[in-house]
C-alpha cells in the first residue's frame, strides 16, 4: 500500500515504540525509532512530475535483540506498508554497545 509521510509517522507511533526524527535525545530509553529522509524519486509523464516519492530510513536503536523491532514490523504488516529487509548494525552510543536495525520505506506525496 502506498502511504504518505504523515501516515508513516502515525503507523510508526502506533507500534508503541518512541519515535524521533534524525536524532533521539540522550535521555531516550531503548528501544526507540529514529527516522531520516534519504532521497526522493519522481514519477513523470510528458516531462512533468506527477508523483514525488520520498524515501525514509527507519532505525530501531536497541541494546536488546531483533525481537525489539517486531512491534514495528507487525504494524507495518497490519497496515500493508512495503518496507525493505531489516539489517542489523552494531555500534557505540553514549558508551553503550547497541544495535541499529535499519529498514527503508518509500512514501508518496
Amino acid at each position: 500500500m502506498q502511504i504518505n509521510f504523515e501516515q508513516l509517522r502515525a503507523i510508526m507511533k502506533s507500534s508503541g515504540i518512541p519515535v524521533y526524527r534524525d536524532d533521539a535525545p540522550t535521555t531516550a530509553t531503548y528501544p526507540y525509532i529514529v527516522y531520516e529522509y534519504v532521497n526522493e524519486t519522481h514519477r513523470r509523464a510528458s516531462n512533468r512530475v506527477i508523483k514525488s516519492m520520498p524515501l525514509y530510513q527507519i532505525s530501531i536503536i536497541t541494546n536488546g535483540t531483533e525481537k525489539d523491532y517486531e512491534p514495528l514490523k507487525q504494524v507495518f504488516n497490519d497496515n500493508e506498508v512495503e518496507y525493505s529487509m531489516f539489517t542489523g548494525i552494531p555500534y557505540d552510543e553514549n558508551d553503550d554497545t547497541v544495535i541499529q536495525y535499519i529498514t527503508n520505506v518509500r512514501c508518496v506525496n
